[in-house]
């Protein structure tokens, strides 16, 4: 392909310098070389395309028909290498990217509104699935990447992206409702809200179940925050969910708990295709995510530093555990004490 460019090249300039002397310095070959060229092109093509005078070179019917096709063809190869130029610096491509329904709004707001400033030729193109449906998507090529839950397959590389504990929503009048932090067992035979099919955390919670003879009673499905939230006051349920998620203030009656789990938290990943290559769109992306990392919320009303927390290991100064927002009955937990009293048995799986 390469070579034949060439000798279009040649043939080009012969016919633009109206000889080959003058097109040899243009391409910067030898003449023998050009009109070497020339010749090559003519037996392809079957015909004679250039009338040779003393004078110089006129094209004949043939060679019209090949100079238009060969300015065409060049023209192209000049849009192709333009097009690469942009996609290498990340002037122009596509990026696809998968996102849950929850928390992209605090993990990725902030980092498409810079990424669309830092490169704003490049299309955004957003897919909102759960976490197994958006893997299935990325292995098929749908999608380039995609934000992961740990453990994934080993048919992806992934880059970390937050590590973030379960808080436990409680109704009132539940039995671990005067509790800052819980363990899964605290929560056995509790009815239990769960996120909608397609949400990987719902197999992480019941492969954890499972592990430790917990039973939990599954008695709704939804992939909204506050539909979970508000069926929890209205006392339908306990509900687990990733921290960095509950950013409101929750409503009178709820009762929040951290979950002492170490095995069971939400760990999410950027993951793409092992052995794929990411495209100039993708990589900037991944660079921009490991300069801007995830603002996750910390502080404020009704929380407690986790290193505060009974029994909760760490987490550190930097990840904090909600206390009991809105409930002003509950009792305050104080260092050393230990909440395990009143927890209900139900049947084992």
């Amino acid at each position: 392909m390469v070579m034949h460019l060439r000798v279009l090249r040649c043939f080009v300039e012969v016919v633009r310098a109206g000889g080959f002397s003058a097109a040899a310095q243009a391409v910067c070959a030898t003449q023998s070389t050009v009109s070497k060229a020339v010749r090559g092109l003519e037996e392809d093509c079957g015909a004679i395309l250039l009338q040779r005078t003393p004078a110089g070179v006129t094209l004949t019917a043939a060679g019209e028909v090949a100079y238009r096709r060969a300015l065409a063809m060049l023209a192209e190869k000049e849009a192709l290498d333009a097009e690469m130029d942009d996609l290498r610096n990340v002037r122009r491509g596509t990026l696809r990217f998968g996102v849950p329904p929850v928390g992209s709004t605090l993990l990725f707001a902030r980092q498409f509104a810079e990424y669309r400033r830092r490169y704003p030729g490049v299309r955004i193109e957003l897919r909102e699935k759960g976490c197994y449906a958006l893997e299935e998507d990325v292995l098929r090529g749908e999608l380039e990447m995609a934000l992961a839950l740990l453990p994934v397959s080993d048919q992806f590389e992934v880059s970390p992206l937050c590590d973030e504990p379960l808080m436990a929503l409680l109704p009132q009048g539940h039995p671990m409702q005067g509790c800052a932090t819980l363990r899964l067992r605290d929560l056995d035979g509790s009815a239990f809200i769960q996120f909608e099919q397609g949400f990987a955390l719902n197999a992480r919670i019941r492969e954890r179940c499972l592990k430790q003879g917990v039973c939990l009673d599954e008695t709704l499905c939804s992939g909204q925050i506050p539909f979970i939230i508000s069926l929890v006051s209205a006392g339908l349920g306990v509900a687990l969910v990733p921290r960095l998620m509950l950013t409101e203030p929750m409503p009178h009656g709820i009762h929040q708990a951290l979950l002492n789990d170490d095995e069971l938290r939400w760990r999410a990943v950027l993951a793409w295709r092992k052995g794929h290559s990411l495209s100039p769109a993708a990589a900037a992306w991944l660079e921009l995510m490991h300069e801007m990392p995830p603002r996750i919320p910390g502080g404020g009303d009704h929380r407690q530093t986790a290193a505060d927390a009974p029994g909760v290991p760490g987490d550190g100064p930097a990840e904090t555990a909600r206390g009991e927002a809105g409930d002003e009955k509950a009792p305050p937990v104080r260092a050393g004490r230990q909440c395990t009293a009143g927890r209900t048995r139900g049947r084992k799986r």
